[in-house]
């Protein structure tokens, strides 16, 4: 029985004593009531709901996926005086344009046009997020977060447009503003029952090992490497249900071709946990596996070249 159920049941009891002119008072308990700092977040019509302020510390982060499509939850702290407008109007357009000047061939143009990119871009801060989430499901990523401004940030692709672009200067598409308040939630830092490791040779699993049922995976970032594309180390998974799946991965993780996180994405993604984290921080995501084949995944052009493709089994 739950804390809360306890409670419940307490009260009642204590209720019809008192009808009966009696007293009672619940038993004293051992049990530790843990504090939680979650922040739930909806995916929905390519827009994100969610509240505009959470407590700081460990936090976890649910993403409900309500839309038919994948999407994922990009969480990033904004420099000083920087706001979310700031970054739809003057990093997010200014994105799309140069994909989009990139997809027609214009390689020159869009050069010029990814280096009108702000320099307060190398002053932002990552820290994860619920990662890839197919359509209907809900995944969940625990990070500790420093007080501040952020932003929540899916940038899956539909008909080559980045669900988070605009091309409306003032409007936000799936940006959600969040600010990160000062004071504690008190969450204690979650539990694993695997542990991945991140350096400079890719990823692997270094401790615990994954199983049927629900997951609770962290993730140790040695090393945070940005790649020519502007993506960096992290890990989602995805069902395998064909050889060809773990290619089809590879070339689908590559923002920069055209087929690359385009929707109806190819594959069956069922979570994982967004760059790009520091190196040297720690961050936890939940999964939740059924028997089958699994792939593990980062979110960089080559993945396989850079080891960080791994492939498991999980057994009733």
């Amino acid at each position: 029985m739950s804390v809360l159920s306890k409670v419940i049941s307490f009260l009642l009891i204590g209720t019809f004593l008192t009808a009966c002119g009696q007293s009672a008072a619940p038993p004293e308990s051992d049990e530790p009531v843990k504090s939680e700092n979650i922040l739930e977040i909806t995916a929905k019509n390519m827009r994100f709901e969610g509240p505009a302020t959470i407590k700081s510390g460990w936090t976890t982060m649910r993403l409900k996926n309500s839309d038919n499509m994948l999407h994922f939850a990009l969480v990033a702290k904004l420099p000083d005086g920087i706001t979310a407008m700031d970054y739809s109007d003057d990093l997010g357009s200014v994105f799309q344009a140069g994909y989009d000047a990139m997809m027609q061939g214009e390689n020159t143009g869009a050069a010029e046009i990814f280096a009108t990119i702000p320099a307060w871009f190398q002053d932002l801060t990552y820290h994860g997020g619920p990662g890839f989430t197919a359509g209907g499901l809900t995944t969940e990523a625990t990070m500790y977060l420093e007080p501040g401004n952020y932003i929540i940030e899916c940038y899956i692709k539909s008909n080559g447009v980045f669900h988070s672009a605009s091309y409306e200067k003032g409007e936000l598409a799936m940006l959600l503003p969040l600010t990160v308040l000062a004071e504690e939630g008190g969450m204690a830092e979650p539990e694993a029952n695997a542990i991945f490791t991140i350096d400079a040779k890719g990823f692997h699993l270094s401790a615990g090992s994954l199983q049927a049922g629900v997951n609770s995976i962290k993730v140790n970032f040695q090393t945070q490497i940005r790649y020519p594309s502007a993506s960096g180390q992290d890990i989602h998974f995805f069902k395998i249900d064909s050889p060809e799946d773990k290619s089809t991965a590879v070339s689908y993780m590559d923002w920069q071709q055209k087929e690359g996180l385009e929707t109806p994405a190819p594959l069956h993604f069922v979570g994982g946990i967004n760059d790009v984290m520091p190196a040297g921080s720690s961050a936890y995501f939940t999964l939740t596996l059924e028997p089958g084949t699994y792939g593990a995944i980062a979110e960089v052009p080559d993945a396989d070249k850079k080891g960080m493709l791994l492939e498991f089994t999980i057994t009733p």
